[in-house]
C-alpha cells in the first residue's frame, strides 16, 4: 500500500513537471492576436497577383523587349542611307623623282573637300532576312508563353497558399472550442478534486491538455503570419499584412472528372508544349537561316556625289559634282564549305528541340495523372472522414456519459476528446485538400 502511495506521488510530481512545461512554452502564445487582418477573396488576390507581382512584370517586360526587336529586325528590310563629308588642307606639296631623289615643290590646292549621300536597298539575300524576321517572331511567341506560364504559376501558388490559410484559420477555430471546452472540465475537475472524487494527476491531465491545443494555436497562428508575409509579396500588398480568405462562392468540387479528357485538354492548354513546339521551329528558322549563307546578297545602290577641286579629267578649281545607280553582287563562295558544319549543328539542335518536345510530353503526362489521383483520392477522403467525425462524436458522447455517473476515467474522456478534434481537423483539412487538388489538376490541365 505504501508502494502504492509512492508511485502515485512520483505521477503528480511527473504531471506537475510535465504542466509547468508547456506552461512556459505557451506563456507568450496565450494572447494570440488574429484581429486586425484584412479579408480577401480568391479572384482578388489573383488579380492583385496578376497586376502587382514583380516576377510577372518581368515576364511582360521581356514580351515587350523583345516585340523591340522584331520591330529592329523588319527594318533590315528598308533602305540604308548614309552620308559622307570630308575636309583637308594641303600643306608643303611636292612631286620626286625617282626613289625620292629629287623633289619639285608644286602650285596645288591647299583645301580639298568631298561629300556624298549614298542609299542600298537589299533586293536578295537569300531568304536571310525574312527568315530572320520569322526567327524574330517566334521569340515574341516564345517570350508570350513564359508570360502566360508566369501568369499561371502564380494563380497556381496564390490558390494553394489561400486554401492553406483558410486550412489553418479553421484548425484554430475547432482548437480554440476545444479549449473552452476544456476550461470547464477544469473547473469541475478542481471542484471534484478538492471534494477527493478524483485526483490531482486527472487535473493536470487535463491542464496538459490544454496546453497542447494553446500550442497547436500558437503554431497555426505563426503558419498563419508566414503564409500571410508570402501572400503579400505574391499579391504587391504592404508585407506583414494579415489576410483572412473568404470563400464565397467555393463550393468543394463533386463533378466527376476523366483521365483521358484531362489528358487531352492538357496536350491542347499547357504552355510549356507550346513552349517547347516553338523551340522546335526557332531551331528549323536558324538553320533556314545558316542556308542562307549558301546564296549571294544583291543591292541596288545610288550615289550622289560632289568634290572640290575637281580631279577629273585634271585638277581644275571647279567642283565635280554626280551620281551614280547601280547593283552590287556580293557572294561567299567559300560559304559552300565553310558553313557545313554550322548547318549539320542546327540539325541537331532541331532534333534535340523534337526530343525536348517528347520529353515535355512526358513530363506532363505525369503531372496530369498525379494531379488526377490525388483529386479524386481527396474527395473520397471526405466521405471517410465524414464518418469519422460521426463515430468519434458518437464515441466522445458515451464516453461522456460514462464518466459523468464516475463510470469512465479521466483519460477515457481525454482521449475521446483528442479523437473527436482530431476528426474535425482532418475533415477540414480533407474538405480544403479537395479544393486545392481541384485547383492543382486545372493548372496540370492548363485551364487556371
Amino acid at each position: 500500500m505504501k508502494q502504492h502511495f509512492l508511485i502515485k506521488k512520483l505521477k503528480v510530481k511527473y504531471w506537475i513537471a510535465v504542466l509547468a512545461y508547456f506552461t512556459n512554452i505557451i506563456g507568450y502564445s496565450q494572447d494570440v492576436d488574429l484581429t486586425n487582418v484584412r479579408i480577401i477573396k480568391l479572384d482578388e488576390a489573383i488579380q492583385l497577383g496578376i497586376q502587382n507581382n514583380n516576377q510577372l512584370k518581368i515576364a511582360n517586360t521581356d514580351v515587350a523587349i523583345a516585340n523591340e526587336n522584331l520591330n529592329q529586325t523588319q527594318i533590315a528590310k528598308s533602305p540604308v542611307i548614309g552620308l559622307n563629308m570630308g575636309y583637308n588642307y594641303i600643306g608643303n606639296p611636292k612631286v620626286f623623282e625617282g626613289f625620292y631623289e629629287k623633289n619639285i615643290t608644286v602650285d596645288y590646292f591647299n583645301q580639298q573637300a568631298s561629300a556624298n549621300i549614298y542609299a542600298s536597298m537589299p533586293l536578295y539575300y537569300g531568304g536571310v532576312i525574312n527568315n530572320q524576321i520569322d526567327k524574330q517572331k517566334l521569340i515574341v511567341s516564345m517570350q508570350e508563353s513564359v508570360a502566360k506560364m508566369t501568369e499561371t504559376e502564380i494563380k497556381q501558388t496564390i490558390t494553394t497558399q489561400f486554401f492553406t490559410l483558410e486550412k489553418l484559420y479553421k484548425q484554430i477555430e475547432v482548437t480554440k472550442q476545444n479549449i473552452v471546452n476544456t476550461d470547464l472540465r477544469i473547473k469541475q475537475l478542481e471542484s471534484r478534486v478538492a471534494n477527493g472524487q478524483n485526483l490531482k494527476s486527472d487535473l493536470l491531465r487535463t491542464e496538459l491538455q490544454k496546453s497542447n491545443f494553446e500550442v497547436a494555436v500558437f503554431r497555426s497562428s505563426n503558419s498563419i503570419e508566414l503564409i500571410s508575409n508570402y501572400l503579400d509579396i505574391l499579391t504587391g500588398l504592404p508585407t506583414n499584412t494579415k489576410l483572412k480568405p473568404v470563400l464565397d462562392g467555393i463550393l468543394i468540387p463533386t463533378k466527376e472528372v476523366s483521365l483521358e479528357e484531362s489528358l487531352n485538354e492538357a496536350y491542347q492548354n499547357r504552355f510549356e508544349i507550346k513552349r517547347s513546339e516553338i523551340n522546335v521551329k526557332i531551331a528549323e528558322s536558324s538553320l533556314d537561316i545558316t542556308k542562307s549563307g549558301y546564296k549571294p546578297y544583291v543591292n541596288a545602290n545610288l550615289l550622289f556625289n560632289t568634290q572640290y577641286p575637281a580631279q577629273w579629267p585634271d585638277y581644275s578649281n571647279n567642283i565635280l559634282n554626280y551620281w551614280a545607280a547601280g547593283v552590287s553582287l556580293n557572294w561567299d563562295i567559300s560559304s559552300f564549305y565553310n558553313i557545313k558544319h554550322r548547318a549539320n549543328a542546327d540539325q541537331q539542335q532541331i532534333d534535340k528541340s523534337n526530343i525536348a518536345l517528347d520529353a515535355t510530353k512526358d513530363v506532363i503526362n505525369q503531372d496530369v495523372k498525379a494531379a488526377y489521383v490525388r483529386f479524386t483520392e481527396s474527395v473520397r477522403n471526405i466521405t471517410t472522414f465524414k464518418k469519422d467525425v460521426d463515430l468519434a462524436l458518437s464515441n466522445y458522447k458515451i464516453v461522456k456519459s460514462r464518466y459523468d455517473n464516475d463510470f469512465a476515467l479521466i483519460s477515457d474522456i481525454v482521449d475521446a476528446e483528442l479523437q473527436l478534434n482530431e476528426a474535425k481537423i482532418s475533415l477540414n483539412n480533407a474538405n480544403i485538400d479537395a479544393i486545392i487538388q481541384y485547383y492543382s489538376l486545372q493548372y496540370a490541365m492548363g485551364k487556371l
